[in-house]
């Protein structure tokens, strides 16, 4: 049995994925010319941890979890940066006269063999996920480092009207690809570039939270404006009013979609650059943090004909990552899916994904307009923000399509209040709606450092520990991998509210949202307050974390 058909069968059996869709996996490789690991992937079929774990064992490769805290550094001295950086490999272990190395590529065998001349010892190769083996190689190869000390190089060059040692391009070309580097590195959503009196601080949201991380003199503020206009095709000589743009960036292989904003301040022009990476967005219902009646439900949610499904939430709070994850759920083979975006944040396999130009006319009501004509099985809407918009997509769910979207409110019962205000009739919700996710993300504790922490007496009176039971939870003390922040990564708390027979004659009857919530809870609905504890008994998040999204 070949490689690609044991890989194949291992996905069957372990993820009960369909014949038919690896069947088009496999047609698809033939004409892309790709390797069927990267298809898979690619197509949405399985995240990339998982796929590369099922490739490791489909070739006969041991896999590892690649851990920056797991890497002996007298296997790092052994391996050269330019060797471990050209062919993607980390060494990791060194044990007498051999060393073990983590790859992403287990067909290059002319790296193997740089290796084994090179280290004048016997290697032991091992399959890692390429996105954590990236991490590493920025951690071990000093290329964090190494940016930190090329911004400051640039910013003393930028102050002098030079350019730095060692550059070929003016300071303020490199300083602004710097930062964005540095941000892809620390994992960064959002870039702000933010005057004041007398200086310029750059700062990165990292896991929804702001970090302050260089401080500039004012006078280099212009400077760092212009290069991020001419980036992102806007104008630079208007600074009166607040633009709008996109920079496509490709780094290390990646390439991130980056949004541009720039607004009139008292100061100056405030920029913010938003990092659409695509690496970082974690797809899949098992990924989210679903309990496992809550992931039943959302299965079952996306099997329904018709109807709409709505996931609430403020902006940052995964909203889009849940439906894009529902999608995936579908199988566009057999349904006709369509969405209307703002923007595009991931490319989905078999699925027609359009964007919204407001300068040629697209709205998310003309598109959907259009979308009827197309024969749609189901439509995704990036967001409900008007009565048109509202009204046309409860026309599309009462006549025999599903409808996803997003809503921006607060919980899931504040949500029949919101289309209200909009504008739509009581009678069409409970006829419609199916059912409101509402989320938000909250951090993770780092894996790296955790320790327990035992409540201080002031910490239960505050948070009323001893109503939910909890003496204690899992903190990270801080570490070189989490930023001494004590959290790495974000994971989403929900509440579902199913639209029951019992809940639709309230909505008709236009009860206040506490009402609705009171039923709700009868009936079994698990406030996002409630999940957020379960994950603190778990030892995935923390009582303050928990606390700071839901108040």
């Amino acid at each position: 049995m070949d490689q690609e058909q044991r890989f194949l069968d291992i996905i069957v059996e372990r993820e009960k994925i369909s014949r038919e869709k690896l069947t088009a996996a496999k047609k698809e490789k033939k004409n892309s010319g790709e390797i069927l690991f990267e298809v898979v992937i690619r197509l949405g079929i399985l995240s990339r941890d998982k796929a590369t774990r099922y490739w490791a064992e489909a070739t006969g490769y041991k896999f590892i979890d690649i851990s920056p805290e797991d890497i002996h550094p007298e296997a790092i001295e052994l391996v050269p940066k330019s060797l471990a950086e050209k062919h993607k490999i980390i060494p990791f272990d060194l044990k007498g006269d051999t060393i073990h190395v983590a790859v992403y590529n287990t067909a290059d065998i002319i790296a193997i063999d740089m290796l084994r001349r090179t280290t004048r010892k016997e290697v032991v190769v091992y399959l890692a996920n390429a996105q954590k083996l990236t991490e590493a190689l920025g951690i071990y190869y000093g290329d964090e480092a190494s940016i930190d000390g090329d911004i400051e190089r640039n910013i003393k060059a930028a102050i002098r009207g030079t350019i730095a040692r060692n550059e070929q391009d003016p300071p303020f070309v490199r300083l602004i690809d710097l930062f964005i580097k540095k941000a892809i590195l620390d994992q960064a959503t959002d870039i702000h570039i933010s005057p004041d009196e007398k200086v310029t601080r750059v700062s990165y949201r990292v896991d929804g939270i702001m970090r302050a991380v260089f401080i500039m003199p004012r006078k280099l503020h212009s400077g760092l404006v212009t290069r991020v206009k001419v980036l992102s095709g806007l104008n630079i000589a208007e600074q009166r009013l607040p633009q709008g743009g996109a920079i496509s960036f490709e780094y290390s292989g990646r390439y991130i979609d980056i949004r541009t904003s720039t607004m009139p301040t008292a100061n100056g022009e405030n920029i913010v650059l938003r990092l659409l990476d695509k690496a970082n967005i974690v797809m899949g219902l098992d990924m989210l943090g679903l309990e496992p009646d809550d992931n039943e439900t959302i299965v079952d949610l996306s099997l329904k004909p018709h109807g709409i499904v709505l996931s609430a939430g403020p902006t940052g709070s995964g909203k889009t990552t849940t439906l894009y994850s529902i999608l995936q759920q579908i199988n566009a083979l057999k349904r006709n899916v369509l969405t209307i975006e703002d923007p595009i944040e991931y490319r989905l396999a078999y699925i027609k994904q359009s964007q919204v130009n407001q300068k040629a006319g697209l709205n998310f009501a003309a598109a959907i307009r259009t979308f009827l004509r197309q024969d749609p099985d189901v439509i995704l809407i990036g967001e409900i923000r008007d009565l048109e918009t509202a009204k046309i997509a409860f026309q599309a769910a009462m006549t025999g399509h599903l409808v996803l979207s997003t809503i921006h409110t607060n919980d899931a019962s504040s949500c029949i209040a919101r289309l209200m205000d909009l504008g739509v009739e009581s009678y069409l919700i409970p006829s419609s709606l199916r059912a409101v996710l509402s989320q938000r993300l909250v951090r993770k504790v780092c894996q790296r450092c955790k320790e327990e922490y035992v409540f201080n007496e002031s910490e239960k009176k505050r948070y009323q520990l001893d109503l939910h039971g909890l003496e204690s939870e899992q903190r990270g003390a801080g570490c070189r991998f989490c930023g001494n922040s004590g959290y790495k990564g974000r994971v989403a708390i929900f509440e579902i509210l199913k639209i029951t027979p019992t809940l639709s004659p309230l909505i008709l009857k236009k009860v206040s949202s506490d009402q609705i919530l009171m039923q709700a809870r009868r009936e079994g609905l698990r406030t996002m307050k409630e999940d957020g504890l379960r994950k603190v008994k778990q030892g995935i998040t923390t009582i303050e974390e928990v606390y700071r999204v839901t108040g």
